[in-house]
C-alpha cells in the first residue's frame, strides 16, 4: 500500500513524531475516498502526553480505537484513498470547527486536560497549522484530485463509539449517520438491514444533523454523496473484529458504486 503526503506542513514536530495525516494511496482512482477524522492518538514529543498519563490515550476521549484499523483495511481491500488524521483529538478535534470549546476540550468526558487550560490564541492557531489544516487541506486536494479523474468520489468516514455512556446504554452495532444529504446513508441502512445480523442505528449514537463537521465541509459542501459510519468499540477489540467490519463494508459498500443517482451532485 502506498502511503504519502501531498500537502507540505509546516514545521513543529521532531523528527521521531509522526506525520499529522497518513494518506494511504494517494494516486488511486476509486469510486470510494475514505477518511477517519480520529484514527490515532499520537502527541508531539515536545507536549510531554499533554499533562497526561498514557493509560488516558487508550481511552476514547483521545481517539477512535479501530476506526483507523477499518478505514486501512478496506483502503487495502479496494486500493482506494484513505485519508487519516494521526494525532489525538485532545490536541485539536479535526471533526470539530476551531470557534467551538470541544475543539480543544479543556475538560474531556470528565477528565481535565492540563495542557489545554487557557490556552493563547496562538497556541489554538498553532495547533491548527501543526495538525488541523493538514488534514483538512489533504481531504479537499484528494477531493479535487478524483473530481479530475471525471469521478464524483463518495465520501465515507470512519468513527467508533463506546458500548456506553454515563448511564446510558448504547445496543447499536453501528450507526449510520446523515445529515441533509441521506442518499449514501439511506443506502447503507438498507443494505446493513438486508444482512439481518445487525443492529442498526439511524443516526445513532449521535445526529448527523449535529456533528460530522468534516464530511459537511468537504463532501456536503460539494454536494457529493456522503455518510458516517460509527462502529461500536466492543466490537474492534482485536484483529478479527477489525477483518469482519471490512468484509461487512467489502460487502454491502460496493454495490452501492454502481448506483448513478449517488452520482450526482446535489446541493441543500
Amino acid at each position: 500500500m502506498d502511503v504519502s503526503l501531498s500537502y507540505s506542513c509546516p514545521s513543529g514536530l521532531a523528527a521521531e513524531d509522526p506525520e499529522p495525516v497518513a494518506v494511504l494511496n494517494p494516486q488511486a482512482v476509486h469510486g470510494y475516498l475514505l477518511i477517519a477524522d480520529h484514527a490515532g492518538n499520537a502527541v508531539p514529543k515536545a507536549m510531554n502526553s499533554l499533562g497526561l498519563d498514557e493509560d488516558t490515550f487508550v481511552r476514547h476521549i483521545a481517539w477512535d480505537p479501530g476506526a483507523g484499523a477499518v478505514a486501512t483495511g478496506l483502503a487495502d481491500r479496494w486500493q482506494a484513498t484513505a485519508v487519516l488524521a494521526q494525532y489525538s483529538r485532545l490536541i485539536v478535534d479535526p471533526n470539530r470547527p476551531l470557534g467551538e470549546a470541544s475543539s480543544m476540550p479543556e475538560v474531556s468526558d470528565g477528565v481535565w486536560i492540563p495542557a489545554n487550560q487557557a490556552l493563547t490564541v496562538e497556541e489554538r492557531n498553532r495547533r491548527a497549522a501543526l495538525l488541523y489544516w493538514p488534514y483538512h487541506t489533504e481531504i479537499e486536494l484528494q477531493i479535487a484530485r478524483l473530481r479530475r479523474t471525471g469521478l464524483r468520489p463518495l465520501v465515507v468516514a470512519i468513527h467508533s463509539f463506546t458500548s456506553d455512556f454515563g448511564d446510558e446504554e448504547r445496543p447499536w452495532d453501528i450507526g449510520v449517520m446523515a445529515a441533509a444529504d441521506r442518499r449514501l446513508g439511506d443506502a447503507l441502512i438498507a443494505s446493513l438491514s438486508a444482512r439481518g445480523d445487525l443492529v442498526i442505528g439511524d443516526n445513532q449514537p449521535y445526529s448527523g444533523v449535529e456533528y460530522g463537521y468534516t464530511l459537511k465541509i468537504h463532501a456536503g459542501a460539494q454536494g457529493l454523496a456522503n455518510v458516517q459510519i460509527e462502529i461500536r468499540q466492543d466490537l474492534l477489540i482485536n484483529a478479527d473484529g477489525i477483518a469482519r467490519w471490512v468484509d461487512i463494508f467489502d460487502g454491502v459498500l460496493t454495490p452501492l458504486m454502481r448506483d448513478q443517482a449517488l452520482r450526482t451532485i446535489e446541493h441543500h
